[in-house]
């Protein structure tokens, strides 16, 4: 009988051990597609970075493409971050996926920099609108607010189109710079949004009254 116990401890030892590895695996493989993924947003994030420099340069004849390139990369990240997002709350054994999220959060602080100097620059119309957020340590209530204002600024960039550039920032990465904008803009409460560098929102925004200064 105590051979039988040791057996079955060794199988049920081995099962776990094998359930580790598997787990393991398979958070890597995430980890592997994420990377991947911000590889390709870092080469279009320098892209848009050396346009602009050459906008500042040579001129303004080249800014509708750089405006195009913009939008298409506002769109590809915005997607990128939410599949991130999602693999982060189902990862269990690598940590290395939120520091994924950190270099995220930094490739949509550097776009929302290039945004304004775009603008600037050439002299364009459109909107720039940030949505700052806490992803860890949060309450249902909050948790809830979150999905509802980013579903409100989804709806709006849907209605805006090429008049609104729609930036998420997750406040809570540790990051210099983040914790510089929360300080300049005096945000204590979430989820905030930011709309044109000049007005502040904090709690849930409705879309009227977010529509009010985007007037799309």
């Amino acid at each position: 009988m105590r051979r039988v116990y040791i057996q079955a401890g060794i199988l049920s030892l081995l099962v776990f051990f094998i359930g580790i590895m598997i787990g393991i695996w398979i958070d890597n493989t995430r980890l592997g597609g994420i990377r991947s993924a911000l590889s390709e947003a870092d080469i279009n994030s320098y892209d848009a970075r050396l346009l602009n420099s050459y906008l500042q340069r040579f001129g303004k004849e080249y800014c509708d493409i750089a405006l195009d390139q913009n939008l298409a990369y506002n769109d590809k990240i915005y997607e990128d971050g939410r599949k991130i997002e999602d693999k982060i709350n189902a990862n269990i054994f690598t940590p290395e996926i939120e520091q994924e999220w950190r270099r995220y959060t930094l490739l949509q602080t550097q776009f929302w920099l290039n945004s304004v100097e775009l603008k600037e620059k050439c002299g364009f119309d459109y909107h720039t609108v940030v949505h700052l957020f806490r992803q860890k340590n949060t309450t249902t209530s909050e948790d809830i607010n979150n999905k509802v204002q980013a579903s409100v600024l989804l709806d709006l960039k849907d209605k805006c189109g090429k008049k609104m550039m729609l930036i998420p920032i997750t406040v809570d990465t540790n990051l210099i710079v983040v914790e510089a904008i929360t300080k300049q803009f005096d945000v204590s409460e979430y989820p905030a949004v930011i709309v044109d560098e000049s007005f502040v929102f904090q709690g849930v925004t409705t879309k009227d009254k977010l529509n009010e200064l985007v007037k799309c």
